[in-house]
């Protein structure tokens, strides 16, 4: 595999406003009280919290599910 490969990034989360909407159950008037800014401001605080210790065990936990799937246990 060539090393642009490696560095290839997959999307993990995104937010907007149908997602609030839609997935989250806020109303399309408390959707629509949020500036461009506001929604920024909640992803970067949502990312900040996700980011570290919790998303690196949660990626580590996924992706070794994925290898017992595809190759089986180790060892």
């Amino acid at each position: 595999m060539e090393s642009l490969d490696w560095s290839r990034k997959f999307e993990i989360l995104s937010i907007s406003r149908l997602v609030l909407r839609d997935q989250l159950g806020f109303t399309t008037a408390q959707v629509n009280a949020l500036t461009d800014e506001d929604m920024q401001r909640i992803a970067e605080i949502v990312a900040a919290e996700y980011s570290g210790h919790k998303f690196d065990e949660d990626v580590k936990f996924v992706t070794r599910l994925r290898l017992v799937d595809k190759i089986g246990r180790p060892g």
